[in-house]
Parts: C-alpha cells; sequence; structure tokens
C-alpha cells in the first residue's frame, strides 16, 4: 500500500516569538501520531504486507528559515555550491537542527521512526524534496541529517525528483511535488515544453528560482522588519500591531498566494488607510534592503526571467529608489509581490496535461500525484477502454488560510489530508468486494476559531 503526505513545512518557529508568546504553526506530534493510527486500524484486516510513504516534498522549511537573515548566506543558490564542509552546507544543517529542536517536531521524528512498530508491517520511506526543501539533496551530510530524522539508513545516493511506483515492472503511479507546474518555483517553464516526460532531467530541480528570493527577502524577512521598526514592546501593547504581526507570519499559509496583499488590508479593525500607514514604512525598509544588495537586484532579474523592458525598468527603479518619495499600494504590489494577480489554488491542467504518459494508451500509470498548492483535490485526466487515469493533490498537514469570492474576508481551516493507494490483492475497507487498484482520498478539512490577537492559541 502506498501512503502520499505532502506539505508539512516543519520549521523552526521560535525566532518570531515575541517575549513568552509563541507562534508555533508546526502541527505537535500526536497528531501524525493518531493519523497512522487511523491507517493502521484501517488496513488491519486487509492483506497488506508492506507499506511505502511518500513525503512529496516541502517537508522542511528550509528556504524560510530566519536563520538565513544571520549574515550574508543566501538560500537561493545553485544544489552544486554547496559543497562538503561550505559555509552553505553548515547552515543548511543548522537549520535541519533547529527544527528538530522544536518540542512538536522532535515528537513528529519519533512517530515517523516508529512507524513499522505500529503498523507491524515494513515501512519504506521515499523523500522528494520540494521548492521550499530542495537545499535537503545539496550534498551527502545534509540527505544524511534528513534520513536521521525518519529513521532511514545512511547513504550517498541523492534523493530521487520524483516517485515511480511499480506494479509488474510497470510504473503505476508517479509523485511529484508539484512545483513543475510554477515556473516562479521550478528551473524551467513547462507550459512551454510540448510534452513532459516521466522523469524531468535532474538539473531543473537543482537551480535557485524567484521563488527563492520571494520566500526569503518578503515572507522571510517582513516580520524581522515589522519588529525592528516596532520593537517588541510596542507591538505587544497593542492589539492592532499584534495582528498585523501575526498576518506577516502567516503568509505562507494564505492560498492562493495572490490573496497575500489583501490578507494584509484585511486586518480587523483597521481601514486601508491606517494600515497603509503602518505597514508602509517597513516596505521601505524591506525595498531598501533589497536595493542596497547589487547582488539581488540582479537576482531577481535573472531568476525572474524578466522581459528585457521589464528588467531595465525594475534595475531603474532600484537604483533611484522612489518609494523614498511616498510610496502607494500599487507600486509595492508591481514590485515586490509577483503574485499580486488572484491566482487560482488548484494545479494547472493545462501543464499536467502534457505529461507524456497520458499520451499513451499502452501504459500502467493509473494517476498522478502532486502537493504544492496545499489544495487537496481530484481530477479524472481521461478514460482509455475503461481504464481511468487520476490526478490527486495531496494537500497539505498545516493551517490553510483561504478567502471569500471578493477576497475581503479570511478564514482559517486546518488541513490533514490523507491519501491511500491500495493494489491488486490489497483489501480496500471500503469495499466489500475485489477491487484490484483503488485509492481512497479523504481532504481531511477541519474548521476551529482564527486566533487574531496573537499567538499562544495556534501553539497548539
Amino acid at each position: 500500500m502506498l501512503i502520499i503526505l505532502s506539505d508539512l513545512h516543519l520549521a523552526d518557529t521560535s525566532p518570531y516569538n515575541l517575549g513568552i508568546n509563541r507562534s508555533n504553526l508546526n502541527l505537535p506530534g500526536r497528531v501524525y501520531r493518531t493519523f497512522f493510527r487511523e491507517i493502521a486500524e484501517l488496513i488491519k484486516d486487509g492483506d497488506v504486507k508492506h507499506i511505502d510513504l511518500v513525503l512529496a516534498g516541502d517537508i522542511f522549511e528550509i528556504t524560510r528559515s530566519v536563520l538565513w537573515h544571520q549574515g550574508d548566506l543566501r538560500p537561493y543558490v545553485h544544489n552544486d555550491e554547496v559543497t562538503a564542509g561550505s559555509p552553505h552546507e553548515r547552515r543548511i544543517l543548522d537549520i535541519l537542527d533547529a527544527i528538530v529542536l522544536d518540542p512538536k517536531v522532535g515528537d513528529t521524528a519519533k512517530v515517523f521512526q516508529s512507524l513499522p512498530e505500529l503498523f507491524n508491517l515494513p515501512v519504506n520511506i521515499h523523500y522528494v524534496p520540494g521548492n521550499h526543501d530542495r537545499l535537503a539533496n545539496a550534498s551527502v551530510a545534509i540527505r544524511n541529517k534528513v534520513r536521521a530524522f525518519f529513521g532511514v539508513p545512511e547513504s550517498d545516493e541523492p534523493f530521487p525528483n520524483q516517485y515511480l511506483h511499480y506494479r509488474d515492472d510497470e510504473v503505476r503511479v508517479l509523485v511529484r511535488h508539484g512545483h513543475e507546474y510554477d515556473h516562479t518555483n521550478f528551473g524551467a517553464n513547462l507550459a512551454l515544453w510540448p510534452e513532459i516526460p516521466l522523469i524531468i532531467d535532474k538539473s531543473y530541480y537543482d537551480m535557485p528560482v524567484l521563488g527563492d528570493i520571494v520566500t526569503m527577502e518578503i515572507a522571510s524577512k517582513l516580520p524581522l522588519l515589522f519588529r525592528e521598526r516596532y520593537g517588541d514592546d510596542e507591538i505587544l501593547g497593542d492589539t492592532h500591531l499584534k495582528r498585523m504581526y501575526q498576518r506577516l507570519i502567516d503568509f505562507d499559509n494564505v492560498r492562493p498566494n495572490g490573496a497575500i496583499m489583501s490578507f494584509l488590508f484585511s486586518t480587523p479593525g483597521l481601514s486601508t488607510k491606517e494600515i497603509w500607514l503602518i505597514i508602509e514604512p517597513v516596505f521601505r525598509d524591506l525595498l531598501d534592503d533589497i536595493a542596497k544588495n547589487d547582488d539581488l537586484a540582479e537576482d531577481i532579474v535573472l531568476l525572474g526571467n524578466f522581459k528585457r523592458f521589464s528588467a531595465k525598468a525594475i534595475a531603474s527603479i532600484l537604483k533611484a529608489r522612489v518609494w523614498r518619495r511616498g510610496m502607494p499600494i500599487w507600486m509595492f504590489n508591481a514590485l515586490v509581490n509577483p503574485a499580486a494577480k488572484k491566482s487560482g489554488v488548484d494545479a494547472d491542467m493545462d501543464i499536467i496535461v502534457k505529461e507524456q504518459f497520458l499520451k499513451q494508451n499502452d501504459n500502467d500509470l493509473r494517476c498522478l500525484v502532486t502537493g504544492h498548492t496545499h489544495n487537496a483535490i481530484v481530477r479524472l485526466l481521461s478514460v482509455d477502454d475503461g481504464v481511468e487515469k487520476y490526478y490527486l493533490n495531496s494537500g497539505t498537514f498545516r493551517n490553510v488560510i483561504m478567502p471569500t469570492p471578493g477576497y475581503d474576508k479570511f478564514g482559517r481551516l486546518r488541513s490533514k489530508a490523507r491519501l491511500l493507494i491500495y493494489e491488486e490483492g490489497e483489501q480496500n475497507p471500503e469495499y466489500t468486494r475485489e477491487t484490484g487498484w483503488s485509492f481512497d482520498f479523504n481532504a481531511r478539512l477541519g474548521f476551529g476559531a482564527e486566533a487574531e490577537n496573537l499567538i499562544d492559541s495556534l501553539a497548539d
């Protein structure tokens, strides 16, 4: 049986704490323990002989770590530049150590390490890096620290960039992280490819991308600049500042990404004008930091693959620092929010249908599974001679903040998506009859109260 999880985003969140106030969005280990216990109970009489657990990317929050802001090192480097003993390798190892030191994450590691005992079955764990944990594949030492987290034996071999699940020497299931279809987070624009091969060349996975810079220099940095500007005591003493600070921390949970600015400017109790008066100085600080770093400005233009005119315009704006004379909201959107458009939460089906296996009727591949979007979905891709082929998105294990249709109000959901794939001979408990290959998919979304006043109420 195949179990697929993605987008856990296990992180060191302690640098965002304010005094004794904690902001820890990692799910506690007991959530994962309960999750796997439910599966173990579900399949105990199902003739399952072994389990393959696929961790389909963005398991560790490496790119967004605050530790990158301590010094000049940055995560937007090619994987090949992270050599044994190099400063980048040491920084990534330190980030992974900091993540594991979080009590919730440490307990979660114990859950994964105990899975063979829990299931009383052989459990093979397959790790596929995503865009936020691309650098987990950068060196042997880094990979083995990841393997130690899951209780997997050490190896010099790199992690695969996709997982192929075989049945009788034929590929039955293809698992990608899903950033392949998002050109701001992948080393190639697959929208331009006539078809997508089963195995995409690893060179595209090793490249830094524009999304690395956006994550690092905007999403990760804004809460830090906010604290520098206003100070911890003032934030803790002012309800509005606390709410805005919390929203900056929550940026990565907002889906779709294009709703981030709407999320910030819908902070309760404040008008758009009042919000802008508070946040504009922070945005100016952010742009100042970008503008004074010539290498960063060049990286933005290079990795963003901007057209010649746009690249020159960006360079001119950064050089002139036009925001110092006053910065309207639209200017910020245009300069530093590449996801400003109201993009959808679904994977791009126009790109997915280019997958090579869909153009061939003589293969045994039954489904494509990705994560990345944090939106658990199922789509029927094709039916040929009665054989159905599906696309499934494995969702996420974390909070999901979503907007109303007008992008003016936001709610918070808990997401613990579950995808189980059964092979022939394994009894799917949903049926009394023999099913052959089958899957059981559950988005497992839950509603609770959104905490606006910071911070402790989100700790569990």
